[in-house]
Formats: C-alpha cells, structure tokens, sequence
C-alpha cells in the first residue's frame, strides 16, 4: 500500500467498527500471553460502541453505561513517561490519535510518536492510531502521523543528532491504524490497516461484514481519492488551512479576552477561548457550546471540541474565498462578544 506500507486493510462501515477491529487484533495480538489491555489516552474519543466507551478517556461519554467494557486504562495525552509506567503484564497495546479531535485539536509531538514506537518495540507492544478523525489527508498528508513526523524530519536537520533523528522519522510505521469520515467522502465506510506481520492475526472466523467493502463503497472511496490526488487537496488543506489559523492567531492578538490561540495542522483546526467571557456567564453551557451557537445564528458551521475549544473541520476543497467568507463571519462575532 503506497500510502502507508506493506500490510492488509479489513473494510467495514465506521470509524466505530475499524476502531472495534483495532481492539480485537490487540486481543488476539496478546492472547496467547493473557494480554488484553490496551492504553489509551485522556481527552480521547474513540467511538460509542461498548468497547468505544470504554476505550475513550473522557467521562461524560461513559455516563450511564456502566458497567465499562474491561481492558482499557487512560493516561495523560503525550506524556510518554506515563505510558511507561502504566503498562502492566496484561498490556497488549498503546492506541492514541495523532490529533485529538474530541479533547480540543491537540496534536502529538514527533518526540512523543517516536519514543511510542521504541516503547512499543521494547516491551512487544502494538502501536495503534486512530485515524477517523485526523486521517485521510485532514492535516496534508495521508495520516495525521506523516504531517507531524514530516516537520520534525525537517527541523532535523539543523539539530544535533539529526541522522539519528531523521531515520527515526522515516522508519516510523504504527502496526494498526483504523479510517473512516471522508474516507467515503459521505458514504458511510470505514477500514482498518494492519501491517506485517500483523496482518493475518485476523482472518475468517475471527472477524467479519456483512456490507463492509461492497462494490459501491469501494468505487465512491477510490473516487473520493482519485479527486483528492487530481485536485491536489492535500496541498490544498495545507495552505487554506495555514491562512486559517494565521487569520484566527490574529484576531486572538486583536480580542485576547475572547480567543486565547489557534492551533491544529492543515484543516483540523481548534480556537481554544479565552476564560470567563462575560457573555457566557450564568448560562449554564459550555462557552465552546455558546460561541458555536451564535456562529450557527450567523451562518457558519462549526462544532465543539471539549468546554473551551471550537473546531473547524471545513472540506478539503474549500477555497480561499469561502475561508476568507467564514473568516469575516468568525470576526464579526468576536467584535460583538468583545
């Protein structure tokens, strides 16, 4: 697979089901030894299945259906000590996002990726990403995984262990990586890739679809990405999104009191606000959930991303003009909350 590596990819219909075929192949994986467990991170959101839940490091997802699928600890997001020091012999797996979506549009360090990875092969551990959200040329590459580790190849080389530094980026593969979202560009569809010699760990008998892969799901996807290659939207999502977040970095310079910063890669971008805006107090809500409402009242579709963090996720065809249009509506509901 030209995109990722040699391997084998199971098509099913969600980002759900590819993430549950992530937490069976970790099973399987670890079997044998009686591993099962698999760490995740906090903030992260991983899908509403059982297992899903379970698997998701935020607590209001879990509410009310308890008791939680067992096998599942969190730790702290990029925090690679404190993965270390939660594994345990019945550890099978590390599964993370390359950006968290739900836990406020924060991206891994290529420091942190790279010491998984070694972690991983240290303790005969599977690395698994969940790439539903971030996947998919989002960030400008394929995974969100290549964008990150792309700019740390390049900041190597003005560092000091530069080689050492760059073969380490470029060797980098996690073992599973699960996809969905604008896989299908709309049709419902997801997958999960697994590299060898993981690859066959899975087969009949052990798992399985009923409408996974269908002629028409596979034609829309190869679709979708002979239009994202002839369009060169990865480049597209790049610098559409490089204007965005400038844009939006400068009016957190303008109305400090209202965006504290803008973060994220290509069109996966968060606007973390400020704290306590007197309009949203004694509201009871979110303010994330207040400033999305009043940029729905005048026209723009965006979404929460935990209490103070408001997503953009436009597509990946946007155009200057339409981001330089929804830039000018974001700015026109700051002034009115300043």
């Amino acid at each position: 697979m030209d995109l990722l590596g040699p391997g084998k990819v199971f098509f099913c219909n969600s980002g759900a089901e590819a993430n549950e075929g992530l937490f069976k192949l970790a099973r399987k994986f670890g079997h044998s030894e009686g591993r099962y467990e698999i760490i995740t991170t906090l903030n992260s959101f991983h899908g509403r299945t059982l297992a899903g839940i379970a698997a998701t490091g935020q607590e209001k997802v879990k509410h009310g259906f308890e008791p939680g699928v067992p096998g599942f600890s969190h730790v702290a997001y990029d925090d690679l000590e404190a993965v270390r020091a939660a594994i345990s012999p019945a550890t099978a797996a590390v599964l993370l996002e390359g950006v968290q979506g739900e836990g406020g549009i924060t991206p891994a360090t290529p420091e942190h990726l790279i010491g998984l990875r070694r972690l991983c092969d240290e303790k005969k551990l599977l690395l698994l990403l969940d790439g539903v959200q971030d996947g998919h040329f989002r960030t400008g590459r394929f995974q969100s995984f290549q964008r990150i580790l792309e700019k740390a190849g390049q900041a190597s080389r003005l560092s000091d262990h530069k080689e050492n530094r760059r073969d380490a980026c470029s060797a980098f593969l996690p073992d599973g990586i699960s996809m969905a979202k604008s896989l299908g560009g709309g049709f419902p569809m997801g997958a999960f890739w697994v590299r060898e010699p993981y690859a066959d760990l899975l087969g009949p008998g052990t798992h399985a679809t009923t409408f996974g892969g269908t002629p028409l799901a596979c034609a829309v996807a190869l679709r979708v990405l002979e239009v994202i290659q002839s369009e060169k939207l990865a480049d597209n999502a790049r610098a559409i999104g490089e204007y965005l977040k400038a844009e939006l970095l400068g009016l957190s310079q303008k109305y400090p009191k209202i965006i504290k910063t803008a973060r994220g890669l290509g069109l996966m971008i968060g606007v973390e606000l400020a704290a306590d805006i007197p309009a949203f107090a004694n509201n009871g809500k979110a303010a994330s959930i207040q400033f999305v409402n009043r940029l729905h009242d005048a026209g723009l579709l965006t979404i929460p991303s935990g209490n103070q963090v408001i997503r953009l996720l436009p597509p990946l065809n946007l155009r200057r003009s339409e981001a330089e249009e929804g830039i000018a509506i974001l700015s026109k509901v700051i002034r009115a909350l300043a």
